[in-house]
């Protein structure tokens, strides 16, 4: 056989040797997205509103991409314990938080320290929405209403109680105490879930949560309602008044948003792929009618939209902890 017969075969065999390896190490963008399972962390408990929304987001991308996506729930120190992990995590698109304004805007002003930074550590994807938060306390209360519950709390300094698992929570329960001249005790929880039962069992007097999380137990019985932190009574709400009604709390307007972020440094396909993941979920009619009788109003974004948003909202939470008098801790 010629020489030059043998060198082709001999490199002809070395290519067909060579080509598994050399796919292997074609960087993993190259590769199609995903093909692998997604990890969405949650910075909050099971049961909360946040993870509620983040399970069916979840389960739309999984079902849209056709790879699983596994809901990883890292409660603790106000959130900051899952939204870290985040922003520590490889930035390659199979890691993704569903997180609301208390890590990504009210936690620079409510705490001291946090171990990540909420606009150099993320990418933003999408917003998911935004919903309000009631005082609500058990069913045997002696108050019934918001004024009702203000008399009551004049009457007996230093005595009732508000839970709160979030910063939505801490300012609405702070704000009401200063500015309608309450001593009232504040109770923090780990989740809004534990909050809840305690509550229902006597222990703490009332709490500030989100309208998802409570309804169930507004209709059934347990739980009555005070009143909401919206500026205007809520329609799932008829007869309940706002803060903004009790005194000193004259346009006392509150509100959270939960939205969808990656690792800083995501490849920009694999964010628009999940953009426009996330954003036909906001678009679907059945999720919209779904969490509008839930309280929570759907909403979408591009991720420019989502970025100067967060950056908005920093200055907006900052300034109502300040009006809120809370020393960051």
């Amino acid at each position: 056989m010629p020489l030059f017969m043998n060198r082709i075969n001999r490199r002809a065999t070395l290519a067909l040797l060579l080509a598994p390896a050399m796919g292997a190490a074609l960087p993993a963008h190259a590769q199609a997205y995903p093909d692998k399972a997604v990890r969405v962390i949650v910075p909050f408990a099971a049961g909360t509103a946040t993870d509620t929304i983040a399970r069916l987001v979840g389960q739309h991308i999984a079902d849209a991409l056709k790879q699983p996506v596994v809901v990883d729930n890292r409660a603790g120190a106000n959130g900051a314990i899952g939204a870290d992990a985040v922003a520590k995590a490889r930035a390659d698109g199979y890691t993704l938080l569903v997180t609301t304004n208390t890590t990504q805007a009210s936690n620079l002003s409510l705490m001291k320290s946090i171990p990540y930074d909420p606009q150099k550590d993320f990418a933003p994807i999408s917003l998911l929405g935004k919903g309000a938060f009631v005082l609500a306390t058990r069913a045997d209360a002696p108050f019934s209403t918001l004024a009702e519950f203000v008399a009551h709390a004049q009457k007996n300094p230093g005595k009732v109680s508000y839970g709160s698992a979030n910063s939505s929570g801490i300012i609405s329960g702070a704000t009401l105490a200063l500015k309608s001249k309450l001593d009232l005790i504040h109770v923090p929880y780990k989740s809004g879930p534990a909050a809840l039962s305690d509550v229902m069992g006597g222990q703490t007097s009332s709490l500030f949560v989100d309208i998802q999380s409570a309804l169930p137990h507004l209709r059934s019985g347990k739980l009555k309602a005070l009143g909401v932190t919206s500026a205007q009574p809520h329609p799932l709400l008829p007869g309940v008044a706002s803060l903004a009604s009790a005194p000193g709390m004259d346009n006392f307007d509150l509100s959270y948003w939960i939205a969808v972020y990656a690792p800083a440094g995501t490849p920009a396909p694999e964010l628009q792929t999940l953009n426009q993941q996330v954003v036909r979920f906001t678009q679907s009619k059945e999720i919209i009618a779904r969490f509008a009788d839930l309280g929570f109003t759907v909403e979408g974004s591009t991720s420019a939209q989502l970025d100067e948003f967060t950056r908005s909202e920093i200055g907006k939470w900052r300034s109502l902890i300040h009006a809120a008098g809370i020393t960051p801790e």
